[in-house]
């Protein structure tokens, strides 16, 4: 019956997301490139470096943990293994991995949800509050755009979000320690 649920619940928002404007393909692309691993390494690495140069222990820990928990992302995808929509964007990816959860949305929502606690705690007014609302908004359509672009199931990214806020409140929680 729960299997028959989830069945149904991506198959259809699923079909919802993808009759979205086909001009939303370019957004969606560029969306789904800032979500990639490698460029949110990038952005913790460069963080966690001007961090260092500053002598702060807690933005190291912070970015140095949301790296470590991208690896505990990849192992839960090895285990569940589940299966990748059968669509073209899944057929011309580099990488073969599994479905879920989404890397893409655990990624973003460990190291930009950590860069928007650190902008409210570090940054000048009204910076302080920009700065985490656009990086909310950035994580949810890099989500999004997975499903848009048929690389994962919608649960597959609600897990990701959930797994990656679960990450990132103890992360936040170990960082004020």
């Amino acid at each position: 019956m729960l299997k028959q649920f989830i069945i149904q619940f991506d198959t259809s928002l699923t079909a919802y997301i993808q009759q979205w404007p086909g001009w939303l393909r370019v957004p969606m692309l560029i969306a789904t490139f800032i979500g990639q691993p490698l460029v949110l390494i990038a952005a913790a690495g460069t963080v966690g470096l001007l961090a260092w140069q500053r002598y702060n222990t807690g933005i190291i820990f912070a970015m140095g943990a949301g790296l470590a928990a991208m690896l505990f992302n990849t192992l839960v995808k090895h285990f569940v293994h589940r299966t990748r929509p059968d669509t073209l964007y899944v057929s011309e990816m580099w990488f073969a991995t599994s479905s879920f959860p989404s890397g893409h949305a655990f990624g973003s929502m460990v190291i930009l949800g950590s860069l928007g606690y650190l902008g409210a705690q570090h940054l000048a007014a009204p910076w302080n509050t920009i700065a985490p609302i656009s990086l909310g908004l950035l994580i949810f359509i890099i989500g999004v755009s997975r499903i848009y672009l048929g690389a994962h199931f919608p649960t597959d990214v609600i897990a990701g979000w959930v797994l990656g806020a679960c990450v990132l409140a103890i992360i936040i929680v170990l960082a004020r320690l």
